[in-house]
């Protein structure tokens, strides 16, 4: 009996140990608004960010969280005398429920996704691995938009006015995207903020760690200064920040 209490004991303290281990490489969320000039807002749903971008007769949204009633993205709108019919379209950077979620609460906005993840959004297929598993199970339960489709082939996306260039950055998901407008880089979890610094997904929430680190390196060559996120918020001279982290890594 002692020692089988030892043998739990121990098996509880390398759990803690894990799941603390666990909670440091996660990336932490910033605060609940953040204005980037222009209108454009960042609104935290719960722990993911949508980001509100003001179009020629409305809004886009980048991302939508979890929320499938989207409430902190409803009363963003409404502090700017808008309703949820204001929302033009919706443009989901990857397929994991905390990022589409909110987009059931705007069903006549279409939504926009890799075509490598819409099985992702439809339940369809599962996330791999025992962590994506288990996040995996937020997705499923979560209602696909009610007008997804994949986005176009081509580099760009026009909606409302506002032309977005699209760049892939697989490996936290099959279809994870960017979306470039001006000097501000909409990238979902595909690179984060960490500090002083930036991170790419962390590689037990990620399809591929190898491939996501890869993806990095393509952003190099893309002018953008602010990294607009899904769950640290906004970082500021990101182009220089990832540079010195690929440089340093």
């Amino acid at each position: 009996m002692k020692k089988a209490l030892i043998v739990i004991g121990i098996v509880v303290v390398l759990l803690a140990l894990g799941a603390a281990k666990l909670y440091r490489q996660m990336p932490q969320k910033g605060p609940p608004l953040i204005d980037l000039g222009g209108g454009i807002q960042g609104v935290l749903c719960r722990f993911s960010y949508a980001w509100i971008v003001p179009s020629d007769t409305g809004v886009v949204l980048i991302d939508a969280g979890l929320d499938e009633t989207a409430a902190d993205i409803r009363a963003a709108l409404q502090r700017r005398g808008l309703g949820p019919e204001a929302v033009r379209a919706i443009l989901i950077t990857h397929g994991h429920g905390d990022h589409f979620g909110g987009a059931a609460a705007f069903p006549d906005a279409p939504a926009f996704a890799h075509r490598a993840d819409i099985p992702l959004i439809r339940g369809e297929v599962k996330r791999p691995g025992f962590i994506g598993a288990i996040f995996g199970k937020i997705s499923s339960r979560k209602k696909p938009p009610a007008r997804l489709a994949p986005l176009p082939e081509g580099a760009e996306i026009a909606v409302d006015g506002i032309t977005f260039r699209i760049i892939g950055l697989p490996g936290h998901s099959p279809g994870s995207v960017a979306y470039l407008l001006g000097d501000v880089l909409f990238s979902g979890d595909a690179l984060m903020g960490r500090g002083d610094s930036v991170m790419p997904p962390t590689s037990f929430t990620s399809s591929d760690p190898d491939q996501a680190m890869a993806s990095l390196e393509k952003l190099r060559t893309v002018p953008f200064r602010i990294i607009a996120n899904g769950h640290t918020g906004a970082v500021f001279e990101g182009h220089a920040k990832l540079e010195a982290y690929l440089r340093n890594r």
